[in-house]
């Protein structure tokens, strides 16, 4: 859940497994679920853009669960386990917590670890050096039509050009089983193709983020 306090978001999350997102939001009965049985676990994507304005998208391979063949942005989830998370009961032990210092501690670690996930991601599907990544920012949150599943959406700007990029993937990337191809598109031909002219086979959380770069 998101709300607003002042002109700072406020982020509720909670914790799921892939497993019971295949058994809810991507169930086929997932319209007929109330909202408070969804796992809806919160995705990453990040609009990267090269020195020569051009938008590094990737187009996904059959082998992978989740929007096969769909071409998206390099995007993912944050980790659990990057904040202390790696059992039931590692949660249960936060949730029962009642120190206010540490409490505050573990918020901006789980914070921290929503744009560190994303550099990984970046890194890890395109073979970009984090080095070569500059400052990174949230543009904002998107949610798909179908099964719900949300992104939080972010801008990079990368310190390298396209050919500088496309050198860096045909050396492969630590992910690189999980697209078959990098795309290169001008950012103007970019927004164009996603939103006006429905043109890209593209799921709907990543459709979002492309409409919060427009705007």
């Amino acid at each position: 859940h998101t709300s607003l306090e002042g002109d700072q978001p406020t982020l509720q999350l909670g914790i799921t497994d892939y497993k019971t997102y295949l058994g809810t939001n991507l169930s086929h009965a997932w319209s007929h679920l109330d909202q408070s049985n969804l796992a809806s676990p919160l995705g990453n994507a990040a609009i990267v853009e090269t020195t020569d304005e051009q938008i590094v998208l990737l187009k996904r391979s059959g082998n992978v669960g989740e929007c096969p063949h769909t071409v998206v942005m390099p995007g993912g989830h944050p980790e659990p386990e990057m904040v202390g998370i790696r059992t039931m009961a590692d949660w249960n032990d936060k949730l029962n917590n009642n120190d206010d210092e540490e409490d505050a501690d573990w918020s901006k670690d789980i914070a921290n670890e929503l744009f560190d996930s994303m550099l990984r991601e970046v890194v890890e599907e395109t073979g970009i050096p984090r080095n070569k990544l500059g400052n990174i920012l949230c543009i904002g949150f998107t949610r798909r039509v179908l099964n719900h599943r949300p992104d939080i959406i972010f801008y990079i700007p990368c310190n390298i050009s396209s050919d500088g990029v496309k050198a860096m993937y045909a050396a492969g990337p630590e992910h690189k089983s999980e697209s078959t191809e990098l795309i290169l598109m001008r950012r103007n031909d970019f927004v164009k193709r996603v939103i006006e002219e429905d043109a890209i086979n593209m799921r709907g959380c990543h459709r979002g983020g492309v409409e919060l770069y427009r705007r």
